[in-house]
């Protein structure tokens, strides 16, 4: 997992996982390159566990990260970070309570039942009943991965979203229940949320909370966000109604740690400032200025062409 948040006076948290055998190694890299940056603080968990839900056509649905952060709230477990794709949602917690929370988020999605029927349109996810999962033609998948080692590295897209709009929460409690709540006021406004992102801001029991929207719903979704945040005492609520998102997507995105450091390279040779990062196995999502949206893209585009199919 790969984690950025929104900038909060000219600094920003960025927050990644990595296998516990590696923390040592990584600590002494992190540490040279935040004195490199001028970064303030440096802070490591080594006892978090990550729970995802996966599932194709999660793009097309609302209410399914928030039946997720609802279940883990209601048993007391805290949501450490947060970060989201189209067909994943994964989130941290404590490693005491991670079979709990694998349990609950099972239960959550009803997994014991069989599949719905295939569902064409975006439908809340109703408590109680399993989310649709669309089923797929396994020769279709086998075809498009033929001849493909799964070490191998394939970029089979990149792509910009140029209609999103960013709003942010700094501040938010760092406890159980708050991002249950946060997405189901939002949910209950009608909004559909893209990506979600959450990370440790370094305070003691404080986050940041990020997510992006269509730009039309910008407005409702910061009365929203400003409504939650003052029952909640969170230090500010920011908004930005015109960025664009950059998405490359792939096979063995997760064993090639190269593919967010050339993209990340790219960005930067071009003078590009990353806003927001998110990440899964299998797609990297970054959010700029809407105006630097089509120069990114071509970048990127210009940067993988060697891997892209």
């Amino acid at each position: 997992m790969i984690v950025q948040n929104v900038s909060e006076e000219g600094f920003t948290d960025i927050s990644f996982t990595v296998p516990k055998d590696e923390l040592r190694s990584t600590l002494e890299a992190v540490q040279e390159a935040a004195a490199k940056v001028g970064a303030k603080q440096i802070t490591h968990d080594d006892s978090v566990s990550k729970i995802s839900v996966v599932g194709l056509g999660m793009a097309r649905q609302s209410g399914v990260a928030d039946r997720m952060f609802r279940a883990l709230a209601e048993a007391g477990i805290n949501i450490q970070m947060i970060t989201t794709s189209e067909i994943k949602i994964s989130v941290l917690v404590h490693r005491d309570e991670a079979q709990q929370a694998l349990r609950l988020v099972h239960k959550a999605f009803s997994l014991e039942q069989a599949p719905a029927p295939v569902s064409t349109e975006s439908q809340p996810a109703k408590p109680g009943q399993p989310v649709e999962r669309p089923r797929t033609d396994a020769a279709d998948v086998v075809s498009r991965l033929q001849g493909v080692d799964m070490e191998d590295l394939v970029i089979t897209s990149v792509e910009l979203d140029a209609e999103q709009a960013t709003i942010t929460i700094h501040g938010v409690p760092d406890t159980p229940g708050v991002a249950a709540n946060v997405f189901e006021q939002v949910a209950a406004a009608g909004i559909f949320v893209d990506m979600i992102v959450q990370s440790y801001d370094g305070r003691e029991g404080e986050a940041s909370l990020s997510f992006t929207v269509r730009r039309e719903d910008c407005e409702a979704s910061l009365a929203a966000a400003k409504k939650l945040a003052a029952e909640y005492s969170c230090k500010a609520v920011v908004s930005n109604p015109a960025v664009a998102k950059l998405s490359v997507s792939g096979v063995g995105l997760r064993s090639h740690t190269g593919v967010a450091i050339r993209m990340f390279r790219a960005l930067a040779a071009a003078g590009i400032n990353v806003e927001m990062i998110n990440t899964s196995e299998v797609r990297v999502n970054v959010i700029v200025e809407e105006g630097q949206g089509e120069r990114a893209v071509a970048e990127l585009r210009s940067a993988f062409h060697d891997v892209l199919r």
